[in-house]
């Protein structure tokens, strides 16, 4: 991570508390480069019904290890025998637990030796009650496509783990209205807005104007070109609307499909979509890059630029396929943005976007939550690193 005194040169940034350092020292460098592990099935999974106990290991580590009833339906790690281990579940649908970043860290943290890492699976996330889940002593779970948040939440409340990430915040994840409200509460810049909620499609609210070149509610103006949000922090199809100084028409940016990413339509007529409720911002120049912004606690930031959608729609790939990004620093002031971001939204793990404004000021304009960079070694060892000291002092 970054300190005060040098930045390193992959861009990430962090104040790591003295404990992670001491512990990333006392570890066998063999254990920190661990390659990763992979899911094998375990039968050591306890249901919600049994007790738990807290121990101390032949280490001195305080953890504790639910008893009762035996499960088989729980995947884990295997791990040493000496001692009692934090018991870590991972409760996410198969595709984002069994992805590359997880294995990366997961097999980093389980190098330790300190924990044992239950993975839930699709099979019992999806088609079994929370009382057959087995008990963890910290949870890792996150919303994607199809997972069942309120099943998650009802499971967190119900046998209260250490949460990474914040279960019922994750709400507030899913609404885009609700972010950009945290974030301004919070003193963070988010770009000048309007929300035009439509109670019925087709029908405007009163007070909502829309002319040739720009929008207004309230006595409140956004004129073109400007960004079209939809309030579902789900629904990725964004429009951008030009003025008709600049040709007018309107571009479509989309979820990634091979190397496209948006389109524009010259034709459009530049009328703004009335099929439901949407958040109109002014549109920022960024000099054609964005900036992706991924946390581990609020005091660790690695931040990356990629080329912008907006710009033409193609995507930058490397030669093996991956979509080009480059490592980027992030000012004192982006580092505060990082820090309350992770803070206000109890997402310890977090990635969201931040617009650098060529007026010289940077702009959330997106939080998503669990997400991790794609392929960076020093991320993960710093990443497994840090969560280790997070769990442990959460647990001690």
């Amino acid at each position: 991570g970054q300190s005060a005194a040098a930045a390193p040169p992959s861009g990430s940034v962090a104040a790591t508390p003295a404990a992670t350092a001491a512990a990333a020292a006392s570890t066998p460098s063999a254990n920190r480069v661990s390659t990763a592990v992979n899911y094998s099935i375990s039968n050591s999974s306890s249901g919600i019904g049994t007790s738990s106990a807290s121990r101390l290991g032949s280490g001195g580590l305080l953890a504790r290890r639910s008893i009762g009833a035996v499960s088989s339906l729980g995947h884990s790690y295997s791990g040493t025998s000496d001692g009692f281990k934090v018991r870590v579940g991972i409760c996410a649908m198969d595709k984002k637990a069994n992805s590359k970043p997880m294995r990366e860290i997961i097999g980093r943290l389980v190098a330790y030796g300190e924990f044992e890492v239950v993975n839930f699976g699709d099979e019992l996330i999806l088609h079994h009650p929370i009382t057959e889940w087995p008990r963890v002593d910290c949870l890792m779970s996150w919303y994607s496509d199809g997972f069942p948040l309120g099943k998650a939440q009802e499971y967190a409340d119900a046998t209260r783990p250490f949460l990474i990430n914040d279960l019922h915040m994750q709400n507030v994840l899913q609404d885009r209205r609700a972010v950009y409200k945290l974030l301004q509460e919070n003193g963070t810049a988010v770009p000048a807005h309007i929300v035009v909620n439509r109670e019925v499609p087709g029908e405007d609210p009163p007070g909502f104007i829309e002319e040739e070149d720009y929008v207004e509610l309230d006595n409140v103006r956004i004129d073109k070109p400007f960004v079209e949000k939809p309030t579902s922090g789900e629904d990725h199809n964004i429009h951008i609307y030009y003025p008709h100084s600049m040709g007018g028409g309107v571009k479509r940016l989309f979820r990634k499909v091979d190397n496209k990413s948006s389109c524009y339509d010259p034709h459009h007529p530049g009328t703004v979509r009335r099929d439901g409720s949407y958040i109109y911002e002014e549109f920022l120049t960024t000099g054609g890059t964005d900036v992706k912004v991924y946390t581990v606690g609020p005091r660790y930031a690695h931040a990356e630029a990629r080329k912008s959608p907006v710009v033409d729609g193609r995507v930058l790939r490397t030669p093996d396929g991956k979509e080009m990004r480059f490592p980027v620093l992030l000012n004192p002031a982006e580092k505060e943005i990082s820090r309350m971001v992770c803070l206000a939204f109890g997402q310890k793990v977090c990635g969201f976007d931040l617009l650098r404004s060529e007026k010289g000021r940077s702009y959330v304009c997106d939080v998503n939550g669990w997400s991790f960079v794609k392929n960076s070694k020093k991320y993960y060892d710093d990443s497994a690193g840090i969560l280790r000291s997070i769990i442990l002092a959460a647990l001690a």
